[in-house]
């Protein structure tokens, strides 16, 4: 088989051909089909601006004067086949059922992706001959990276059965269903809002003194005439039901209809507020028409891990898996017996007769240790 790694290699070399280009510049589907074509193609073959002659599948091909057997499409040296036409085919089919829209393609482009196929393949039987000959096969590396390759394609080829076998549909209503439950997060442009801002006084006497100066007055030019007043304005910005300020001052912003109006608000008994509320705007989402190929995917990415691992925790009770969910962390080290002490509450004076009892138990001489004999 194949690997994806090499083929993105060819990508680069095949799809920057300038002849190949030219002819993909009057088909940009299919431009992009064969930069997704889930077969590695080397990008050795010189079928393009090459003095070599592509070898057509199907089609005897001619060697040292020689017309190879039927069948065959590449042989070595002494003539025995390389590559036959059944091997070919299989790995074509393989390639066009991994990919259904390389199934549409021209058929004027069938050649080019048989030719390159073919001498990827070509490459392949050569790369494979070498590491034989040269025993690379039999190094500790190149077994440990077999090993390793071989699992990780069972588990892929298992996941993508196992998957295959759950029910991930879903529909046009549960996409709609994300939108409006989610529209905040994913469609949220401008949450709008209330356009204020506001002085604050320390008396309800000052605030109603200044709210009557600034009825029917320019409240920008008041406030610049007062440096005290000047350094009491907040700009609230737009306020809506996310703004994070006293809810009695937002309650009271939030609830105005007319605009531009000036009312005063009392936060508190020692915080007053004179309002200026200039505007109104509506919160504004994109579209769901707009979001509905990102919400699409994301609603089914969500259900299918969802749904598997639902199916992954069934099982695990259907099959009576335990796990030992503790074993790589870290143990607690656990703090040291003591012997229960009696202890006197932080800042209550230690009772007398305990007092003269430890002072007797300090001026008693301390007997020495006797000796070893």
């Amino acid at each position: 088989m194949l690997s994806i790694e090499v083929f993105e290699s060819f990508c680069v070399t095949f799809l920057t051909n300038q002849n190949f280009k030219g002819l993909c510049m009057k088909s940009k589907q299919t431009y992009l089909v064969l930069t997704l074509a889930p077969v590695l193609l080397l990008s050795g073959c010189k079928w393009f601006g090459g003095t070599e002659k592509a070898m057509t599948p199907g089609v005897a091909a001619v060697k040292d004067g020689k017309p190879m057997p039927g069948g065959v499409l590449a042989t070595w040296a002494d003539g025995s086949a390389m590559v036959m036409q059944k091997e070919f085919d299989e790995m074509l089919d393989l390639m066009m059922k991994g990919k259904p829209e390389l199934q549409g393609l021209p058929e004027a482009f069938l050649p080019m992706v048989k030719t390159q196929l073919l001498n990827s393949m070509v490459s392949y039987k050569i790369i494979d001959k070498w590491v034989k000959e040269n025993k690379l096969d039999q190094a500790k590396d190149y077994k440990q990276k077999f090993e390793m390759a071989l699992k990780n394609a069972t588990t892929a080829v298992n996941v993508d059965t196992f998957m295959g076998a759950l029910d991930l549909a879903t529909s046009e209503g549960d996409y709609r269903d994300y939108y409006e439950k989610n529209k905040d997060k994913v469609a949220l442009v401008s949450m709008g809002g209330v356009k204020a801002e506001g002085v604050k006084f320390e008396t309800e006497a000052d605030a109603k003194a200044f709210l009557a100066k600034a009825k029917g007055a320019d409240f920008a030019k008041l406030v610049q005439a007062d440096e005290n007043i000047k350094n009491n304005l907040q700009d609230f910005q737009y306020v809506n039901d996310k703004s994070r300020i006293n809810k009695s001052l937002k309650d009271a912003i939030l609830a105005i209809r007319r605009f531009p109006s000036v009312i005063m608000v009392k936060e508190s008994d020692k915080i007053f507020w004179v309002v200026n509320a200039t505007e109104k705007t509506e919160t504004k989402y994109r579209s769901y028409e707009e979001l509905k190929d990102q919400i699409e995917n994301t609603v089914k990415q969500t259900k299918q891990q969802e749904v598997l691992m639902k199916k992954i925790e069934e099982l695990k009770g259907a099959y009576g898996v335990n796990v030992k969910e503790g074993a790589f962390m870290p143990k607690q080290p656990q703090a040291p017996a003591q012997a229960p002490q009696a202890m006197v509450p932080t800042g209550e004076p230690m009772p007398k007769a305990q007092k003269g009892k430890r002072k007797k138990e300090a001026a008693k001489p301390i007997k020495p240790v006797a000796k070893a004999a």
